[in-house]
């Protein structure tokens, strides 16, 4: 299953790349919100570092499954 990671920065600028597999997706979006981000166009390197990401996010056609499910709430 192919998912799609979704870095979004304090910018407001939104990097995205794919990953294949359920346990890749969790894994890079681990290292990513621990780490930091690093972008890569071939020309330029960039690293952001985890203070400027303010989401990451797996998107596919099937969300990880997890047994912690949450709720949201707000004001």
């Amino acid at each position: 299953m192919k998912y799609t990671i979704k870095v979004y920065l304090d910018d407001g600028r939104v990097y995205e790349y794919d990953v294949v597999g359920q346990d890749k997706a969790r894994e890079h979006c681990a290292a990513i919100a621990e780490h930091g981000y690093r972008h890569n166009d071939g020309q330029t390197f960039e690293h952001y570092p985890a203070w400027r990401i303010l989401k990451v996010k797996a998107v596919g056609e099937f969300v990880p499954s997890t047994s912690y499910v949450d709720r949201a709430s707000g004001t």
